[in-house]
């Protein structure tokens, strides 16, 4: 047994065990599950039982001082003094129990309403999170309360944010019953993607929008506009027969704002997009630029229909096959659920885009202001977006497939 500083954890050892003193503040039911674990492991448990019949009294008075010695060295100082002289380790255990663990209704009652109102807090991990949750089951089983697995698993997947409602839904669309463990395990891996997608954006710019305007790099110089250029000039130089990446002048070192620029010839059927992205993402994007809708996750559409013809040059010049058309369901910011229609599926394509284009054709109106967008039809909001690094991003989830049920939506009619 070793004593450590007032810091630090106080806890007695041996070569194969470690249980932190129990000192009347720490979780009584989780010291008394290591205090079970470290008395089977030295066969002492039986001390907890009645006496055997076929025991003698020497051997079993003997067991239960091994046992209540056990149980004496787990405990702090000011809570041996009422149990120091018990020589029967049931009585010991009977007397702890009576003091800490009580079982009164109100005690279950408390228990209980932390269970219900249980939330997760902003900025914990969802392994801390998971922890807690358990924490407090296990205490009220400790009071002998009981809950169905199901039942755990559904208060866990109460508990969470807003945020986590589309993953809700997908993880209960078509089940009758769930397990706890498989709960936990799609939360687990759900923050770990989390985690590597916000890595990877802290690693890779995003992309600003430019359209007739050069800017000096050299400090203390405005840049000068020159208006609008001829249709098959190149803003930058105002010169012919090239595009952006072959510009001499941009070659020599002077610099200027990446572009994204998209265009629509209706005879070809082809769109361009200037958006050079590098990982899927479950977001949308909200795009002034994208002739159409455009999402590359094949599962968020609810019936694809496929389509032929239609190519997206991205901003190297590479070709992405369009290879479908069909409705994506969105979970908005409000609770509602919102059908995108005409929406292209492009395998290739590394972001969701909805154009903004393609809704304020359909008589929807589009503002801008204090880093938040609205897209408005008669009077009414239907969808919203956040500034994020001068991209607007939509305020809201995708639905996958066909996990909800839509009624008659405004974006539907108008599209």
């Amino acid at each position: 047994m070793a004593e450590a500083s007032s810091s630090a954890r106080t806890t007695v050892t041996n070569a194969k065990f470690e249980v932190e003193k129990f000192n009347g503040t720490n979780n009584f039911g989780m010291w008394q599950c290591e205090i079970l674990d470290v008395l089977c492991q030295q066969e002492l448990d039986i001390a907890l039982e009645e006496k055997p019949d076929k025991m003698d009294d020497k051997e079993w008075a003997k067991i239960n001082r091994q046992a209540c010695g056990t149980i004496r060295l787990c405990l702090a100082k000011e809570q041996k003094y009422s149990v120091m002289r018990e020589t029967s380790a049931n009585k010991l255990w009977d007397t702890l129990e009576e003091k800490f663990l009580t079982k009164s209704l109100e005690n279950r009652l408390y228990m209980k309403k932390k269970l219900f109102r249980f939330t997760y807090a902003p900025g914990m991990s969802m392994n801390d999170h998971v922890n807690s949750f358990n924490k407090i089951l296990a205490d009220l089983l400790n009071l002998d309360e009981k809950f169905e697995d199901e039942d755990k698993a559904l208060l866990l997947l109460d508990s969470l944010p807003d945020e986590y409602d589309h993953l809700t839904t997908t993880l209960l669309h078509g089940k009758d019953t769930i397990t706890f463990d498989a709960v936990c395990s799609t939360l687990y891996r759900s923050e770990t993607r989390k985690k590597d997608k916000k890595d990877h954006r802290d690693t890779t710019a995003e992309v600003l929008t430019v359209r007739g305007r050069s800017h000096s790099s050299k400090s203390g110089r405005k840049g000068k506009s020159k208006g609008r250029p001829a249709k098959d000039e190149y803003a930058f130089c105002r010169e012919k027969g090239h595009w952006k990446k072959n510009c001499p002048k941009l070659q020599k070192g002077k610099a200027i704002s990446n572009a994204c620029v998209v265009e629509h010839d209706e005879e070809s059927n082809f769109s361009l997009v200037g958006m050079a992205m590098t990982c899927h993402t479950d977001e949308w994007i909200l795009d002034s630029g994208c002739t159409y809708h455009m999402c590359p996750n094949k599962d968020w559409f609810s019936s694809l229909k496929e389509l032929e013809g239609g190519v997206v040059l991205m901003d190297n010049d590479s070709a992405c096959k369009t290879m479908g058309v069909d409705t994506v369901q969105l979970n908005n910011h409000d609770g509602s659920i919102q059908v995108l229609t005409d929406v292209r599926y492009v395998p290739s394509l590394k972001k969701n885009l909805i154009s903004l284009g393609a809704l304020e054709s359909k008589r929807l109106t589009i503002t801008l202001r204090d880093g938040l967008l609205k897209v408005v039809a008669r009077e009414l909001t239907v969808m919203k977006g956040t500034r994020r690094n001068n991209l607007y991003f939509l305020n809201g989830s995708t639905v996958i497939g066909s996990t909800s049920t839509s009624s008659s939506l405004i974006i539907e009619k108008l599209n």
